[in-house]
């Protein structure tokens, strides 16, 4: 059999650490595999994981990246929040009218996701913000604007992600693509 360019050029191999396990103690294993994904292309794979109690914890990381761009879409209504799109590892998204910024963390990894996805997973974090921190009423406000956007109250809002990377992308036919020189 002939390799291809969509075929990997190696099975992944899994060794033994002297890592133990957070969960459970024993000897976490380890899976090094390059590969190529959707949207990423070529990509490192890093998992540890245990065999008795079957902790993961895996990490994918980009071997290739695109100009940095950031993309804006103007959500107009219910039907846009289903609007599919990826974010890569290193994208921050921001939604201007809510005052909403996410960026990435040390361990951000890829996600295929909707605009709803993104909007109800904020609302999640947002609950996890301590009371002390954040005036209560000003967090009720925004948990309830979001509720209502997600509910289909028909409000415009904007949609942006900045990628250094330049690997993520919103599928829209109104996205606005706006290259970035490398920053």
């Amino acid at each position: 059999m002939f390799m291809t360019d969509d075929m990997d050029e190696e099975a992944p191999r899994e060794f033994q650490t002297e890592t133990s396990c957070p969960s459970c103690g024993q000897k976490l294993y380890f899976i090094f595999y390059r590969t190529r994904v959707s949207y990423e292309e070529a990509v490192e794979i890093e998992t540890f994981f245990c065999k008795k109690c079957l902790y993961k914890s895996s990490q994918i990381r980009p071997l290739e990246s695109d100009s940095p761009k950031k993309l804006v879409l103007e959500v107009r209504n219910h039907d846009d929040l289903r609007t599919i799109l990826y974010r890569s590892p290193e994208a921050k998204i921001e939604i201007p009218e809510l005052e909403a910024e996410i960026d990435p963390g040390e361990i951000s990894t890829g996600e295929i996701t909707t605009i709803e996805g993104v909007l109800t997973r904020l609302l999640e974090k947002l609950d996890l913000f301590d009371q002390d921190d954040v005036d209560p009423e000003k967090l009720n406000e925004v948990k309830s604007h979001i509720k209502s956007i997600i509910k289909g109250n028909g409000e415009k809002f904007t949609f942006v992600m900045d990628d250094p990377l330049g690997k993520s992308r919103i599928n829209s036919s109104r996205v606005i693509v706006l290259h970035k020189s490398g920053d």
